[in-house]
């Protein structure tokens, strides 16, 4: 019977595992075994963090862009360091704006949140972007006037004013040279017609020609109008030359 039991053990032995060795065996696999997968809710929560919270655009960006604006139009000694500043500032503005992902990424929210998410960021970044532009167009203007083209375009303009008012000033003593001339040149016709006909009346002269005295003293002031419509004349094109030149 010992003999019996004895192999009867030996053979329970043979045929049953050692809890020994499975303990060892499972405590070998759980060490090489690789980390628990973790639920698919925990990877979502942990990928998808919430967004940043994007400063209020009516408190921030449109109030610095306006104090900018103000101080580039009224004070037009403001040194370019400080334009660029505005425009860096305005460009940090435009980074921060979060680019929204997408809508699987969003876990527990609706359609509706998900579209007034987008809609929100995209206005603020078209904001942003409106901010950096007009700063940035400050800022060149700002360049172009304080460059070296506005001061050769002002040194161009001050030499055509300075020649435009010498040639006016030379066109009106020319026409009032020409304007004396006229009348010292009237005068002086005048004045050889009031002795030619005063002459005529004192018979000073010996007047050969067949005509008779009244007709000599007709033709003689024809002449003297003729004369003065000629003078009138030209007096009239000088005076109407003169307001077409003016306007």
């Amino acid at each position: 019977m010992g003999k019996k039991g004895s192999w009867f053990s030996s053979v329970k032995k043979a045929l049953s595992p050692d809890p020994k060795k499975g303990s060892k065996s499972k405590k070998k696999w759980f060490g090489k075994e690789k980390d628990p997968v973790p639920d698919s809710s925990s990877l979502v929560a942990s990928s998808v963090s919430p967004p940043r919270p994007v400063p209020p655009v009516e408190e921030v960006t449109l109030v610095e862009v306006e104090e900018e604006q103000t101080k580039h139009v009224y004070s037009v000694a403001a040194s370019t360091s400080a334009a660029a500043e505005a425009s860096a500032a305005a460009n940090q503005v435009a980074a921060e704006v979060v680019p929204l992902t997408k809508v699987t990424k969003f876990a527990g929210k609706s359609k509706e949140e998900v579209a007034t998410i987008r809609i929100q960021t995209a206005f603020r970044g078209y904001l942003a972007r409106r901010a950096l532009r007009a700063l940035r167009g400050l800022v060149r203007l700002k360049s172009l006037a304080d460059g070296p083209t506005a001061e050769r375009q002002t040194a161009h303009t001050l030499k055509c004013m300075q020649m435009l008012s010498r040639v006016q000033s030379q066109i009106s003593s020319r026409r009032i040279r020409m304007l004396e001339e006229n009348r010292a040149l009237q005068r002086q016709l005048m004045q050889k017609h009031a002795k030619e006909l005063e002459s005529l009346r004192r018979g000073e002269e010996w007047d050969d020609t067949v005509q008779s005295k009244e007709q000599v003293e007709a033709s003689l002031i024809k002449k003297y109008e003729a004369a003065v419509r000629r003078e009138r004349a030209l007096a009239y094109s000088y005076s109407h030359q003169k307001t077409w030149k003016k306007s």
